[in-house]
């Protein structure tokens, strides 16, 4: 039975191919080629939202804090997706879908104070006033 064992894994040896021998201990291991960065910024990341609901979100921060629209800042704009029918920001006694949504997280700040917003892939917005900025 041994025999027909070793017989069959030789067998499924590729030929020709020796195996790798064991790294020499002597030789220093070959490093990582070493990738290139971008380098740190301190502009806001705006382009994974379409310019058409940013332009909405903005003029609604904007109206909410009594400023034009040229003094709401971009602090955070991400393509992500919510957990569920909540994005990410339940408010009591409500009830949501439990699916996942695509949409986006977009922070603003406007007369000093940030504003979150939570947004379906859709467009449609709501600001989250009791919730955590999500995770990953």
């Amino acid at each position: 039975m041994l025999s027909a064992l070793a017989f069959t894994l030789a067998g499924c040896a590729t030929p020709g191919v020796s195996p790798s021998p064991s790294p020499d201990p002597s030789r220093p291991a070959p490093s990582a080629p070493e990738l290139s960065t971008i380098p740190p910024s301190d502009e806001p990341v705006t382009g994974e939202v379409p310019a058409e609901i940013m332009a909405a979100l903005v003029a609604d921060a904007a109206e909410r804090a009594g400023v034009d629209e040229d003094a709401v800042e971009v602090v955070e704009a991400l393509a992500v997706t919510w957990s569920d029918g909540s994005l990410d920001c339940p408010e009591p006694g409500m009830s949501y879908t439990m699916a996942l949504i695509d949409g986006y997280h977009v922070i603003l700040e406007a007369d000093g104070e940030e504003l979150d917003y939570r947004v379906t892939g859709q467009g449609g917005f709501r600001l989250c006033e009791n919730g955590e900025r999500p995770s990953g």
